[in-house]
């Protein structure tokens, strides 16, 4: 749900003016602080899985469970990474157009914009540190480093031909 929100938000963001971006991104503030983190889901996972085997152990089943469990735990991680990242990204860069709208220029850090735009800097899912923002003249980049955690100076992520993310950069309105 959330990413299908982000989604058509992305397409709306550029045609909102400041008054009209603020409530949005106190919104999405607000949908993003009450979100449940990583950690918060491994750990209600693990929970099911003692519960299941509380039930009955058969070491085979459970040996076979763990195996696939981990890859399909860290495309999944992955994913709801994307989600966190698309939707910080989002609320940064109407932040940027709100700031740029009112000020006549855009800011030269993300930390410019708090507390009159956002309560705190976003951080990056994926590194861990804030968003990636590097003014260039009139415009600006505003990125999270993606899934494979490298700075790719800003150069968008794309699809390989069999649909998988390839290297580069996340923008707010990146494919998912």
């Amino acid at each position: 749900m959330k990413r299908l929100a982000t989604r058509r938000l992305a397409k709306l963001a550029p045609k909102l003016n400041a008054g009209e971006a603020r409530p949005v991104i106190a919104e999405l503030e607000k949908i993003d602080n009450a979100g449940v983190t990583w950690d918060e889901v491994l750990q209600n996972e693990n929970r099911f899985v003692r519960y299941q085997l509380s039930k009955g152990f058969n070491p085979i089943t459970w040996a076979m469970a763990r195996w696939q469990g981990r890859s399909l735990r860290l495309r999944a991680e992955m994913r709801h990474n994307r989600i966190a990242a698309h939707l910080r990204l989002l609320y940064a860069e109407l932040a940027v157009r709100c700031y740029q709208s009112e000020q006549g220029r855009a800011p030269t850090g993300l930390e410019q914009l708090v507390p009159k735009y956002l309560q705190r800097v976003p951080s990056d899912p994926f590194s861990g540190h804030p968003l990636v923002y590097r003014l260039q003249g009139t415009n600006w980049l505003l990125y999270s480093v993606g899934e494979d955690g490298v700075d790719d100076g800003g150069r968008p992520v794309g699809r390989s031909g069999s649909g998988t993310v390839t290297r580069g950069d996340l923008f707010y309105d990146s494919p998912y």
